[in-house]
């Protein structure tokens, strides 16, 4: 695309803003005193129109000429399939190199509605969930990330999962939870023999495969599996309630991922501020979660809880500075 084309030229796509809002038959000069463009400009912004077949009319009457509207007949409507529309999103990052262009803030106007309109297939959010989720498992090997996913994905879709543990055992397992339970990141579910409520550190597994053939109908609510974990943590004496104010009117995510929370409860106190309380389990993990929120709230209680993530934070703030002078 050579320097002197319209396409790049601020004038032609406020003329083409100007054109696909016209509703009725306007003078022309009225038209181009609208487009802050001069006759010249026009005639070869029409010209390059009509090398793409799309027509602008002009009429005289009285002699007088006049600008008629764009025919509906020359909108342009795009299908995708949810496979091209994933497709089409992967390519934004690559369409910011045209950034500050103006052809290039038509499109991102118009993406971006795009984008509100079908929310539930962001491909970034959702690629964005799934790095923000597994930031947290810095201590789970790659096998062990992969078990966790196929366990996800299981629990959706309410199938079994055959295990094999380091210890020798088999299990027919209906997974309902992954939660960080006395600092490990446990897999909360039902023994399909028993029928009854099991948990382990997801680390026992040794093999991991989900069983299409068994068809299992989950003994326990959501309830009773809250009330199970519940009565895990009771006997460790590590549930805390914490208590926290949300400062900023931004969206923030009160669901930190595998951190089950007891109880959760919003009210708001007599300054109308927004107060979020809950019952958690202190591990770095959960620090990690108030980190990445640490602009939007503020800890309120207890202050045994929030002693902890200051000296977590001052270790990272530590481990970072070593880093940095290493790379130095």
């Amino acid at each position: 695309m050579h320097n002197n084309s319209l396409i790049l030229k601020e004038e032609f796509w406020t003329f083409l803003t100007c054109l696909e809002n016209l509703q009725e038959v306007m003078p022309l000069k009225d038209f181009l005193d609208t487009a802050e463009i001069n006759e010249n400009f026009f005639t070869d912004s029409v010209s390059f129109l009509q090398n793409l077949n799309y027509f602008v009319e002009i009429s005289e009457i009285e002699g007088k000429r006049f600008i008629r509207p764009i025919k509906s007949d020359q909108m342009i409507s795009l299908q995708l399939t949810f496979k091209e529309w994933l497709a089409f999103q992967a390519h934004f990052p690559k369409m910011e190199e045209e950034s500050g262009t103006f052809h290039h803030e038509v499109l991102r106007d118009k993406l971006c509605e795009v984008e509100e309109e079908y929310s539930h297939h962001d491909l970034f959010k959702a690629i964005h969930d799934e790095e923000k989720r597994f930031e947290l498992l810095e201590n789970i090997d790659f096998k062990h990330r992969n078990f966790l996913k196929k366990t996800e994905e299981s629990m959706k879709r309410g199938f079994v999962l055959s295990l094999s543990l380091h210890d020798g055992r088999g299990i027919d397992f209906y997974a309902h939870k992954a939660v960080f339970i006395e600092g490990d990141l446990c897999l909360v579910g039902e023994d399909c023999d028993d029928r009854c409520l099991i948990y382990f550190n997801i680390l026992e597994i040794e093999k991991m495969n989900v069983d299409l053939d068994l068809k299992y109908r989950p003994n326990y609510s959501s309830i009773e599996i809250n009330d199970f974990i519940a009565a895990i943590r009771a006997v460790s004496d590590l549930e805390e309630r914490l208590v926290l104010k949300i400062v900023s009117s931004e969206t923030v995510d009160l669901r930190p991922a595998y951190q089950f929370l007891g109880n959760p409860y919003v009210t708001t106190n007599m300054n109308g501020d927004l107060i979020w309380a809950a019952s958690v389990e202190a591990c770095d993990e959960l620090f990690e979660w108030l980190l990445s929120i640490k602009e939007h709230v503020e800890i309120l209680d207890p202050s045994s809880l929030k002693k902890k993530y200051l000296e977590f934070c001052e270790q990272k703030l530590e481990h970072l500075e070593e880093d940095f002078k290493k790379a130095g």
